[in-house]
């Protein structure tokens, strides 16, 4: 297997995309830039708020980003719902993006008229949309716990931020939505990852994969990669681990193919995968 590895980060791993030679990595607070031997070539910090999955297209990278609450308000009561945009050669900041209608979503959480749950964003990727063909970024939700929002909810936009329609996946409620949302272009399908059940009600699967027209569910695994997916088309997948050393914190993309995820496989053995591959790179 191979394995890229990002270490010395101060926030936890979010989501990462290959693009143009390079591997772009989110933490929730930095964005990094690194070859795909894993040595840094740039990043930039992002203050006030909370940045979640990204995505590299047309030599930019698209991330997820929540605002920081107000003083006294629970951490994940968040203030804005962002796309920041990236230029992939040096991650300045090109764009920022506010999507509107997370703003209404939020104003209505919790009424009588919420169906959704909606909680905050984070899995984003650019791909066609199903009706016309056209590049179109997509969104997931995050959820709040509660039996009643069984739906993933994935919001599609235009490149520069306008809202079209949203889609509803019918996975049953899981732990703060989808995490990383990604695209398989090679095989027009939609790949999503969440956290593992803490409710009876929630589903045992933690990774799905859906019809390129956002309609039906074609697989699902017991598998979470909540950390990073990377869709390679017939070169298989990234997928993810967070580790923490010392109090900084890091990651890991490890390369694999679609049976890989039939056999789940914890963090721990992960790591004791790459350090074995690394030693027989060493022999």
């Amino acid at each position: 297997m191979e394995f890229i590895e990002v270490l010395n980060q101060y926030q936890h791993m979010q989501g990462f995309s290959n693009g143009n030679g390079y591997m772009y990595w989110s933490f929730t607070d930095t964005v990094v830039k690194t070859t795909m031997n894993g040595i840094v070539k740039c990043q930039v910090q992002i203050h006030g708020g909370h940045l979640g999955d990204i995505d590299y297209h047309d030599g930019k990278i698209y991330a997820s980003y929540l605002k920081n609450s107000l003083p006294g308000h629970a951490w994940e009561d968040w203030t804005g719902f962002k796309i920041y945009v990236f230029n992939a050669d040096d991650l300045h900041v090109e764009k920022i993006m506010n999507l509107d209608i997370c703003d209404y979503y939020k104003s209505i959480t919790c009424t009588p008229e919420d169906t959704r749950g909606f909680q905050g964003i984070d899995g984003v990727t650019i791909a066609p949309d199903p009706k016309t063909g056209e590049d179109r970024l997509f969104v997931a939700c995050a959820l709040y716990t509660g039996e009643k929002y069984s739906n993933q909810i994935i919001l599609q936009f235009t490149l520069d931020g306008v809202y079209e329609t949203e889609y509803h996946i019918p996975t049953g409620n899981t732990v703060f939505g989808i995490q990383n949302l990604d695209y398989d272009a090679e095989n027009k399908e939609f790949w999503f990852t969440t956290y593992g059940p803490s409710q009876p009600y929630m589903p045992r699967e933690m990774l799905f994969c859906i019809s390129g027209d956002l309609s039906t569910i074609l697989r699902k695994y017991n598998y979470s990669t909540p950390y990073g997916l990377d869709c390679l088309g017939k070169a298989g997948f990234y997928g993810s681990v967070h580790t923490r050393k010392a109090k900084k914190c890091g990651g890991i993309a490890y390369r694999c193919d679609e049976s890989f995820f039939a056999t789940p496989k914890s963090p721990q053995e992960l790591v004791a995968m790459k350090l074995e591959a690394e030693a027989l790179l060493e022999d």
